[in-house]
């Protein structure tokens, strides 16, 4: 059985969220106060509409977090260089409440304040070509070598170190009273 509009409406404003001023993450979202990272928050001017902004587009049709306003909340999109994880600047007035919305992850609230959203980097395990590999274990037979020859010159001052405390010794001449 479908619901309307109205109905959705009705049950959502009888959820709970909670809302949080802090550092805060849903799923490949970061909400980061800006006093945590200043350097990236720009004042933005850009109210949130009803419907909401799409922070990030799921991909292939996937889902999306969608930020949500009720009350005075602005945000503007960050653009930026292809490896930038900021994601935007975010600025809830007193007495407003964000919300970013994931079908998977469930609602996060957002209280009053500024903060910067930022993208989660998901690390790939390293893949080494055979150029590299061979790169490697040269600089490592390179490493083992020269740590052989340290070790050697090591062995090689302390027998001179030894050899002169004893031939200090050798000259050592005792006087009878």
């Amino acid at each position: 059985m479908r619901t309307d509009d109205a109905d959705l409406a009705r049950l959502a404003a009888e959820l709970d969220i909670p809302t949080i001023d802090g550092l805060q993450h849903q799923g490949d979202v970061s909400v980061i106060p800006a006093s945590m990272a200043s350097e990236d928050h720009r004042p933005p001017a850009a109210p949130v509409p009803a419907a909401g902004v799409a922070v990030v587009r799921g991909e292939a049709g996937g889902h999306t977090h969608l930020l949500l306003a009720s009350g005075d909340v602005r945000y503007d999109v960050r653009e930026g260089a292809a490896d930038d994880l900021t994601l935007g600047s975010l600025e809830v007035g007193d007495g407003a409440i964000a919300w970013l919305d994931h079908p998977e992850h469930g609602n996060t609230g957002i209280a009053p304040g500024r903060y910067v959203l930022r993208r989660k980097r998901e690390m790939a395990p390293r893949v080494l070509t055979p150029h590299t590999v061979r790169k490697l274990e040269r600089a490592r037979k390179q490493a083992r070598k020269q740590a052989a020859l340290d070790q050697a010159a090591a062995r090689e001052r302390a027998e001179r170190e030894r050899a002169a405390r004893e031939q200090d010794w050798t000259n050592v001449r005792f006087v009878a009273d």
